[in-house]
């Protein structure tokens, strides 16, 4: 088909696709149809050609059009499984967050049970030693009286304050000024233990300066 340019291939097409109108109309087209050809110097063989490239070209098209068909819909099965292992990891992620609060509620109660354990064996043994000073220094102990060395006690010499923020006072009594506030694991020289209206304080040195601090505030060592 030297010659023919796709202008006219185009033409003669468009007057092939005219062959599937009406009855009329579609006479007229193939008298165009064999026309053209004769025009463009086309055999009966060349148009056959023609008719069957193009009919080939059509069912290659065809099948690649499957085939993509047939891909998109794997893709799109593949995008549905993915949501739902997606939905599926965000229910599990939220069942272990849940579990893992729970978890640390737990840790923290069974934290503070320990500590409240403790505190209340510390007020057992603080209450048996008041008891104990108040039988030995009882005939002395009234309000108002001026402190009372713990004689015969075990000598410390660092205190170290407990896991909370604790008050240096100048004077061993609850009402007394403020000196400082001493963050936990402050480390005091002792000088002395003492008794005061039925509490034990301990007599410390901090920055130079003497003040008192309850016993059950530090550690002593």
């Amino acid at each position: 088909m030297n010659g023919v340019s796709e202008e006219e291939i185009e033409r003669l097409a468009n007057r092939l696709a005219l062959l599937v109108s009406d009855d009329g109309e579609a006479d007229n087209a193939g008298r165009a149809v064999g026309a053209l050809a004769r025009r463009l110097g086309l055999t009966g063989g060349q148009l056959k050609a023609i008719f069957m490239a193009g009919a080939d070209s059509a069912a290659a098209q065809s099948v690649r059009v499957r085939r993509l068909e047939r891909e998109l819909e794997r893709l799109r099965s593949r995008l549905d499984d993915t949501e739902a292992e997606l939905l599926t990891a965000r229910r599990e992620a939220d069942v272990l967050r849940r579990e893992a609060e729970d978890l640390h509620a737990a840790l923290n109660l069974r934290r503070r049970g320990g500590r409240l354990r403790a505190l209340a064996i510390a007020s057992l043994l603080l209450l048996a030693a008041a008891a104990g000073g108040y039988v030995a220094y009882g005939p002395r102990l009234r309000l108002g009286a001026a402190p009372v060395a713990a004689t015969g006690a075990p000598e410390y010499h660092t205190a170290t304050v407990h896991d909370r923020p604790a008050a240096l006072r100048r004077d061993p009594d609850a009402g007394a000024p403020v000196l400082a506030t001493l963050p936990p694991g402050t480390r005091l020289p002792v000088r002395r233990m003492l008794w005061r209206n039925l509490t034990q304080w301990v007599e410390v040195e901090h920055d130079g300066t003497t003040g008192y601090m309850l016993s059950t505030e530090v550690d002593l060592s």
